[in-house]
């Protein structure tokens, strides 16, 4: 991935994940847009900030590929897998050592999660290899992922990751 491509894509996938984070509010409590934008402010919630949008971009992207890559969906997958879990292992390793936690921070948190997983997606790509087994794997954690998110949007465990702070 040309470095070019890679701002775009932190641009892109930035500015619609901070856009995200509004769009349940500001659409009056849709229940559609609950499934893919946060209707609290748990982490769970947010980290479909960083899934979704990175889904929709990559599709588009793969389309506009003049080379398409045999391991593009591995590298999505295993970048989306690296992003969200900074985002959790961040946020709850410093909230937990502070106390507290800072609004600005985690902002911070998502952009580096985002960069982190760009640059994963990058080097993975890099690699090049074909795996029909790696690709079907991928796809079905990518689909698996976005019906979690779904029902769980409505349905959340008892479990802090979905308790609103």
């Amino acid at each position: 991935m040309k470095l070019k491509n890679l701002i775009w894509a932190f641009i892109i996938i930035g500015a619609a994940g901070s856009l995200g984070h509004f769009l349940y509010k500001w659409s009056g409590e849709n229940t559609i847009l609950g499934y893919f934008f946060p209707v609290n402010e748990s982490t769970w919630e947010h980290l479909k900030l960083l899934f979704f949008p990175t889904i929709i971009f990559s599709v588009f992207e793969y389309f506009l590929m003049r080379e398409k890559p045999t391991n593009y969906l591995p590298s999505i997958a295993v970048s989306l897998i690296m992003g969200l879990l900074s985002i959790v292992i961040i946020f709850y390793t410093y909230s937990g050592v502070l106390g507290f936690k800072v609004e600005w921070f985690n902002i911070a948190i998502y952009y580096t999660a985002l960069l982190i997983m760009l640059i994963v997606k990058t080097a993975l790509l890099l690699l090049k290899f074909e795996s029909k087994t790696a690709n079907w794997l991928s796809l079905l954690w990518i689909f698996v992922m976005a019906l979690m998110f779904i029902f769980f949007t409505y349905n959340p465990l008892d479990l802090g990751i979905f308790k609103v702070p």
